[in-house]
């Protein structure tokens, strides 16, 4: 969907007069109180406060009314959300648009961006206009010209028991505030949650069970056993391994079970990036060996996302890498043609402890952000906000995830809301006008009719939450990573690539670890360090 008019040109500026995003030498603001929502249904598989999601067999019998009054004042309220789908239809033909506008009591004028193309547009759009009223910000190289000069400080409005104005922005776990981090020491931005599992092997049940390398436990089988059973599922024409053009072969799948650290890890008090690491290095090398064996796909680089997932859904390929959303849209979309599970992290040669990557607990390492405007305005955001942050169990959160009952879905047999063809690909309903990504709920276990997939999910994270490692670097600002990390994390996925196709050996990695250092990682490096060192005295 073409932009309507809101542009950031504020971001470009130099508005922070050399201050920075980091919090050295700052005061720094408490984060949000925690208060669960207490009125919903309870979960038939427990959450933990280490990050393992509630999981629900069956949809809520009764929703409750979480937002009994409108939260707006019938006014205007720009927003600027990403996408991974296809363009809404106008707001004059978009009935989930004026249903949602009727809910909320105000007037919706969204302009939602390609996914893949919001970095571009970001940066195009920073030349002229003004920002509009809320703003999905996923981390930008230009956030510390931007955040602090033009969005709004919600310190006053959030920090400690103040966010208790605000139930539903209260219900946000702590790791997903801390995740979203502090710029120059204040809260700027509203998390959206995601658990925290990260990425795991998602896999063709039977056919990983059939080759012997479905393990009940993390680590009860070694490397070697679980490479046997890779060869004994590549046969011509099918993979053990999914890989795709973008991904680096899911290789942050592997390098824990090496014990590679996340991102960055801190070494007496030094940040250390995973790619400069025997563990990473080992984890790569087992990739070239798999590769070199015909456990990949030879052409994966030709293969996109789409085809990647069709695959692995007519069981040409046995496993993908990918997140917990995935396998849920994975279980949903097969209809029970097989059963989806994932493969626990296998034990690594010499018997160390194998690991497991978690993610940040927020969605794109980034934030929703507000303009600058009287406390007012900014108050009525933040009720808009509140409300698209309704909880699962609530009538509002079925509105703002699946629309309305009868256009945008209907029921499953256990009770749940079934997506109609309209909301998949009319242009209307949740799926092209996605609100979610400016607010949403915590994220619960919950497939429709799938309440097999629903344990088989929460139980690896159970089982992986626990022996997860974090990297040191999440909520953390630093001008000098924000502007230095998409081109690192790009150089870092294009060295894999060219490692596992034959561009380069695996014994050329001390060179890439030198480039990685001169594209400005050492640099980074201190400054994570020093801004690490200054959070952890709050």
């Amino acid at each position: 969907m073409a932009a309507t008019g809101m542009s950031l040109a504020a971001c470009s500026g130099s508005g922070t007069s050399g201050k920075g995003i980091g919090s050295d030498g700052k005061a720094l603001t408490p984060f949000p109180t925690y208060v669960p929502w207490d009125k919903g249904p309870a979960a038939d598989l427990p959450a933990s406060d280490k990050g393992v999601q509630a999981g629900y067999l069956t949809y809520p019998r009764e929703l409750a009314t979480a937002v009994p009054e409108k939260p707006g004042d019938g006014s205007k309220v720009s927003i600027w959300i990403s996408s991974w789908s296809a363009s809404p239809l106008p707001r004059d033909k978009n009935t989930f648009w004026q249903a949602v506008e009727k809910a909320l009591g105000v007037e919706l004028d969204v302009t939602v961006v390609p996914a893949a193309e919001y970095s571009k547009k970001l940066t195009t759009l920073m030349a002229s206009g003004e920002m509009p009223d809320i703003m999905q910000l996923v981390a930008t190289p230009n956030e510390a010209q931007f955040v602090p000069a033009k969005c709004q400080d919600l310190s006053e409005y959030l920090s400690g028991d103040a966010v208790k104005k605000y139930p539903y922005l209260a219900n946000i776990p702590t790791y997903s505030w801390k995740a979203s981090g502090r710029y120059a020491g204040r809260i700027y931005g509203i998390p959206l949650e995601r658990g925290v599992a990260g990425h795991g092997l998602i896999v063709n049940q039977a056919k990983f069970k059939e080759a012997g390398i479905l393990a009940p436990e993390v680590g009860a089988i070694g490397v070697d056993q679980f490479s046997l059973g890779l060869e004994q599922l590549s046969q011509k024409g099918q993979w053990a391994l999914g890989a795709q053009k973008d991904g680096a072969f899911g290789f942050n799948a592997w390098m824990a079970n090496f014990g590679s650290p996340a991102v960055w890890s801190v070494k007496d008090g030094a940040f250390v990036n995973y790619i400069e690491t025997d563990e990473f290095v080992a984890g790569l090398e087992q990739m070239v060996k798999w590769q070199e064996k015909g456990f990949f796909r030879t052409d994966a680089l030709t293969v996109d996302g789409t085809q990647a997932k069709t695959e692995f859904l007519s069981q040409k390929v046995y496993s993908r890498v990918n997140s917990p959303i995935d396998f849920k849209n994975l279980a949903i979309e097969n209809k029970g043609r097989f059963d989806i599970d994932y493969a626990l992290p296998f034990k690594p040669a010499g018997g160390a402890a194998p690991g497991h990557w978690l993610g940040a607990g927020i969605y794109g390492s980034g934030s929703t952000v507000l303009k600058k405007a009287p406390k007012a305005r900014i108050e009525l955001l933040l009720r808009v906000l509140d409300a698209l942050a309704a909880p699962f169990g609530s009538k509002e959160w079925e509105l703002f995830n699946y629309g309305v009952e009868g256009t945008h879905f209907t029921r499953g047999k256990d009770g749940g809301p079934v997506p109609t063809p309209l909301a998949i690909s009319g242009g209307d309903g949740p799926l092209m006008l996605p609100l979610y990504y400016a607010s949403s709920a915590p994220q619960v276990v919950y497939y429709p009719d799938q309440p097999e997939a629903v344990r088989r999910q929460h139980a690896w994270q159970s089982k992986v939450v626990p022996i997860g490692v974090t990297s040191a670097h999440y909520g953390l600002r630093t001008d000098a990573w924000a502007q230095v990390e998409e081109a690192l994390l790009r150089h870092r996925e294009d060295s894999i690539k060219d490692v596992m196709t034959g561009r380069k050996k695996l014994s050329d990695w001390p060179e890439v670890v030198k480039e990685h250092l001169r594209k400005g990682s050492q640099q980074a490096a201190e400054a994570l360090a020093k801004e690490y060192a200054a959070t952890q005295k709050a």
